[in-house]
Order: structure tokens, then sequence, then C-alpha cells
């Protein structure tokens, strides 16, 4: 991954919602955390970051925390769609969407999306009007800022052999390239 790796979870957000936007201009309404799910214009995409799982064998060296994010994106049609079949759109639809997001980044500096799977979800009494197709994504995101600020350099390159390292061997160290 690039070294500016700085991003809010608005700018996540705006770029996923952004790029679905974009490759589904079919869609009514594309919205993250949508509050009013009495009366969604469909055909409906609705993103959610889900959870966050901090992951250090992730650190890229930054000073931010690595982790997995983990979203979903629930798809809603009509049950009653003119011309339409929506069990077999629904099912189109997310799958579309799923071939979609694998591998992407959203026109930001984070890992590749992972997709989980797709399937049904009728677990939401609040979309019981609608057909509803699920799917899951994960991706490895860095919050808060990075130590590596463009133009930043470092001027000199050090070498500590273990176990003699850290800050109580600082002396110990050899300067093997840099000023």
């Amino acid at each position: 991954m690039d070294a500016n790796t700085e991003i809010t979870l608005d700018d996540l957000h705006d770029g996923i919602l952004a790029a679905i936007r974009e490759q589904f201009p079919q869609l009514e309404t594309v919205d993250a955390y949508s509050e009013d799910r009495g009366k969604i214009a469909t055909p409906a995409c609705l993103v959610e970051l889900t959870d966050f799982e901090p992951d250090p064998a992730e650190d890229g060296g930054t000073g931010q925390l690595s982790g997995v994010a983990n979203f979903s994106a629930r798809f809603l049609i009509g049950f009653r769609q003119p011309g339409m079949k929506p069990k077999l759109e629904i099912r189109r639809l997310a799958l579309a969407f799923a071939a979609f997001a694998h591998k992407q980044r959203w026109g930001l500096p984070i890992g590749a999306a992972q997709v989980v799977g797709a399937w049904s979800d009728d677990f939401d009494p609040e979309l019981d009007q609608y057909e509803v197709w699920r799917v899951e994504w994960r991706q490895i995101i860095d919050l808060g800022e990075t130590v590596w600020k463009p133009g930043v350099r470092p001027t000199g390159v050090w070498l500590g052999i273990a176990p003699a390292i850290g800050a109580a061997h600082v002396d110990d160290y050899i300067k093997i390239a840099g000023e």
C-alpha cells in the first residue's frame, strides 16, 4: 500500500457509495445507515460498516491502527416490480455487486476487498415488504494519522542486532546508510 494511508471513515463511506452509484445507476437509493426503512425507493443498496478487528500483523509501519473492516451491503427490491421477477432480480443484483466489490479499493489507499459471501437476508422486520439480499466483504484499513507525512524522509538507516535492540541500546546501533 501507499505510505500515505490516511483516510477518514467519511472518506471510506463516500468512496464506497460513489462507486456503487456509478456502477449501478439503476439503483434509486444508495445510502449508509439508513434511518427510515419504512419507505425506501427501490431498487436500493444500504451499506454499513458492521465491525472492525484490529490486526497488528497488518502494521505497515505508519503508526496507525491497522485492522480488518467488515462491511455489508443490503440490496432491496419491492415485491411488486412491473415486468420483473423480484426473486431472480435481487440475486442478479447482489451477485453483480459481489463481483464488482471483489478486489475493490474504492479509489482509496486501503487493502483490496475480499468478498465473504452473499445470501438472502430475511431477518429485519423493518424490511419485510422487500426482497433482500446481503453481500458482506472485508478489507484492511489504517486508522489515525500516519507518521510518514508527504515530504518526510528518513535521514539515516541504523542496524541493531538482537538482543541488543531498543532504547536501552541506542549506542550499539550501526549506521548503514544516510547522512
